[in-house]
């Protein structure tokens, strides 16, 4: 919070304790002469709080100091009214200074780890930057984007913050800032520049500690400094303010930080709460003149990419019939020719198995024994997806014949691996060759990742409409547009991963999602009818002693009508034309030396005084000072003379007084 809301907060805060002092004074009582009463009340309150030293001995340091108590104007009760909580000093402090390329060629971090108001840890960049994150920076050769490196923040247990390197995917946010992307963008975006490092750093911080939390943050051209407190040492004011009784606890306000969508449904229970509730804050607000009348209107809304990955799934199969050769054994398997190119095959062999292929059959087929079935041939990968072979098998079923027992067999690519030969539970015992028929099948079953992606524009409405005007945006968290204005800065394209049934698609775009304000329509208040009746009533207003008469010109639904009105006035008291004021005078030593001597020495007579102006009491009397004497009593006092010639004699005393120009002046 900005020093001046606090400042705000504590004249409100005063204005309240003072009527409520007021209320437990004995002045609350019902008074027959109003008049009497009223001057008795405000001479009180005057001698209470009538100048700057009262009012600081009696609302500023019972406000902010847990010692000084507030009392009631008559003094018969005090109470605390302490509205401050202890704070640490400046606990982190980050510095820049740009390059000529624009890079930062200086990042200085600054912190005080116990928060005792004393910097114990500094940290210099040893590095330029060229590209400021959300969670980090980038750092590349100066004034160019060529060799660029990556780094993330991160504190140890201690809180000492550091950087680590890291890739573009772990960066969000991210941002040029160097000559490479334009001109002069640091020095026009330095409090950008610094709340997004300073943002980031503290994260990092607050991912070593949660419980410690920003009290205020304050930045200059070069500078931001964070102020914060340790949410545990905290002490509440629930105790003595019933409407603070069911504030989040400590544990409850840490544990936001690591499950904010908590934090969003408390906003949001807290918020229809307070809509039905006619003296809470929210209701007031929400249902002010301000609200409900102003004819402009705030509109935020998002641009963001939806992306997400589908997963299908492709099968290829056939089947057919055969007969084979075999002395004794049949083995089968896939063999892989390419990713696109698969033969299913089979062998036949003598009771050693595969020691002695082809035997008594009189065939080798390509030099090594192995038939091919079928040859699968599949459709080239498409390059927009991710493709994965879940299974690839070949089945032999009713494998028999004269001289054969009957059995079946199965291989499968992935589970048994390609060129793996696999045994079927047939064979042929009897002498010489046989031939035996069979069933073959085979089923091939390919997943495919595809990643797809579209655009949900929420912005379109307002940005197509005339009336509105884009009023900020931020790009994946950089800020492109502030108060009506581009900013220059622009984000860098980043890289997601999304994660599939086959494997992890690596996306890249130059955004991912806008968040967008729109001010559409007029803000301003129409005042003109108001202007025109305040018009007509002040220019035909007529005191007449007794009454006060004047027209009144209201807009109804069937145009402007004019009444005469007049207001009964109660007797008024004679008052004075000037308010009651007295001259007074103190001694004073005068100890000043010119090139003549002493002051008092050159003045006749020696003795000088100090004078005041005072304002008469309400008795009429002159509030004398120590030491003070009465130079003129209460009246209307005229010095417009006295103060005439001793400015002009100040005035005079600065001319020229030996005409060194050579002509004369006027004085």
């Amino acid at each position: 919070m900005r020093m001046q809301s606090v400042r705000w907060s504590e004249n409100i805060a005063a204005i309240s304790l003072f009527i409520a002092v007021m209320a437990g004074s004995s002045f609350a009582g019902t008074y027959d002469d109003g008049k009497t009463a009223g001057s008795s009340s405000a001479q009180s309150a005057l001698s209470h709080f009538g100048n700057q030293d009262k009012s600081n001995q009696n609302i500023s340091q019972p406000m902010t100091s847990p010692t000084n108590l507030m009392q009631t104007v008559d003094g018969s009760q005090s109470f605390q009214a302490n509205l401050t909580a202890p704070a640490s000093a400046k606990f982190l402090e980050v510095f820049i200074q740009p390059a000529g390329t624009g890079d930062l060629q200086k990042v200085m971090i600054s912190q005080d780890l116990n928060t005792d108001g004393v910097i114990d840890y500094v940290y210099n960049l040893p590095r330029p930057v060229s590209g400021v994150c959300g969670n980090g920076y980038i750092a590349c050769d100066p004034a160019t984007w060529n060799n660029c490196q990556y780094f993330k923040w991160t504190a140890g247990p201690d809180g000492k913050i550091a950087d680590a390197a890291a890739s573009i995917t772990d960066l969000g946010g991210c941002y040029c800032i160097n000559s490479s992307c334009g001109s002069n963008l640091v020095w026009s975006n330095s409090s950008v520049i610094l709340q997004d490092l300073g943002g980031g750093i503290v994260n990092a911080i607050h991912n070593g500690n949660t419980a410690f939390t920003i009290t205020n943050v304050s930045y200059d051209l070069t500078t931001i400094d964070y102020f914060g407190r340790v949410t545990g040492n905290t002490t509440t004011a629930t105790a003595s303010v019933a409407s603070l009784a069911s504030s989040p606890t400590v544990s409850t306000l840490t544990g936001y930080y690591s499950n904010w969508p908590a934090l969003t449904s408390a906003r949001d229970n807290s918020a229809i709460a307070q809509s039905t509730d006619p003296n809470s804050l929210y209701y007031l607000i929400s249902n002010s003149g301000a609200a409900t009348q102003a004819s402009g209107k705030s509109s935020s809304c998002t641009v963001m990419r939806n992306s997400s990955v589908q997963t299908t799934t492709r099968t290829i199969n056939n089947s057919g019939s055969g007969q084979a050769c075999t002395d004794h054994l049949i083995f089968i398997q896939v063999h892989k020719v390419s990713d696109s190119e698969y033969q299913l095959q089979y062998i036949n062999t003598c009771p050693a198995g595969l020691s002695c292929p082809y035997q008594n059959c009189n065939d080798n087929p390509g030099g090594n024994g192995w038939h091919v079935i079928k040859d699968v041939v599949l459709s080239p990968p498409d390059p927009n997806k991710l493709e994965k072979m879940m299974q690839a098998n070949l089945s032999l079923s009713n494998i028999q014949g004269p001289g054969c027992s009957s059995g079946s067999g199965s291989v499968d690519g992935i589970i048994n691996g390609f060129d793996s030969p696999v045994q079927t539970s047939a064979a042929c015992p009897a002498s010489g060759a046989q031939f035996p028929t069979f069933d073959w099948s085979y089923y091939f079953q390919i997943k495919e990742d595809q990643y797809v992606e579209g655009v949900d524009d929420q912005c379109a409405t307002l940005e197509n409409d005339s009336t509105c005007r884009l009023q900020s945006e931020t790009v994946d968290g950089v800020q492109t547009f502030s108060n009506f204005n581009s900013t220059g800065l622009t984000p860098l394209p980043t890289c997601r991963n999304f994660t599939g049934q086959v494997g992890t698609n690596t996306i890249c775009r130059n955004w991912w999602q806008k968040n967008r304000t729109y001010v559409c329509g007029n803000q301003a208040y129409d005042f003109s009818a108001i202007g025109t009746r305040f018009g007509t009533v002040v220019t035909s207003t007529t005191d007449n002693t007794a009454s006060l008469d004047f027209q009144d010109k209201m807009l109804t639904a069937g145009g402007w009508a004019v009444s005469n009105d007049s207001i009964t006035l109660p007797g008024r008291d004679p008052s004075s034309t000037c308010e009651q004021a007295c001259k007074t005078r103190v001694p004073k030593t005068d100890t000043q030396v010119t090139v003549s001597g002493d002051v008092t020495a050159m003045r006749n007579p020696a003795t000088s005084y100090d004078y005041f102006y005072r304002v008469c009491d309400q008795n009429n009397n002159c509030p004398l000072g120590t030491g003070e004497e009465i130079v003129e009593d209460c009246q209307c006092i005229n010095e417009f003379a006295e103060a005439a010639t001793i400015i002009q004699t100040l005035r005079v005393a600065g001319k020229d007084t030996i005409c060194s120009t050579g002509s004369k002046k006027p004085l």
